[in-house]
């Protein structure tokens, strides 16, 4: 019996010291700057009273170019090879896009691995309506145009 808890105690220190895998870095976090838009879009408070506006103010974001990411997450639909990318643009605000097997931007994302990198274009889903603001700690839904790694 001694034996056992001395091994259980040597296991549980040797999985103690193992390295603990570090969460992605934000793009604000990867020392460069980020495109005036992307900074504007991360400085529309979403708590406080001040988020009261935040419908407003989104919707004035159609649009998007060269916004810096990483991925985190990427799952391929094995019924039909569709791919739902979900970007960390940061300070927690993710971008998620599904993409057909035949959307222009698919080949590159088919080369993305978790945590990666990335650099996107392309415009918001919400076509002025309060749909994505209501749920603005999810994902906002957007259709890529661009996408380099």
């Amino acid at each position: 019996m001694r034996r056992i808890a001395g091994l259980a105690l040597i296991a549980l220190l040797a999985l103690s010291a193992c390295d603990k895998p570090k969460p992605a870095a934000t793009p604000a976090a990867q020392g460069t700057s980020l495109p005036a838009s992307q900074t504007a879009f991360l400085a529309i408070p979403r708590t406080g009273s001040a988020s009261d506006d935040f419908c407003t103010k989104f919707k004035t974001f159609d649009r998007f170019e060269n916004w810096q990411g990483r991925v985190q997450d990427l799952r391929i639909s094995t019924l039909d090879g569709t791919a739902d990318l979900e970007i960390n643009i940061g300070q927690g605000i993710r971008l998620e896009a599904i993409v057909a097997k035949n959307g222009p931007v698919y080949p590159s994302l088919l080369k993305l691995g978790l945590g990666q990198a990335i650099i996107v274009s392309g415009q918001f889903t919400h076509a002025n309506n309060d749909a994505d603001c209501l749920y603005y700690r999810g994902p906002f839904g957007v259709h890529l145009t661009g996408l380099k790694s």
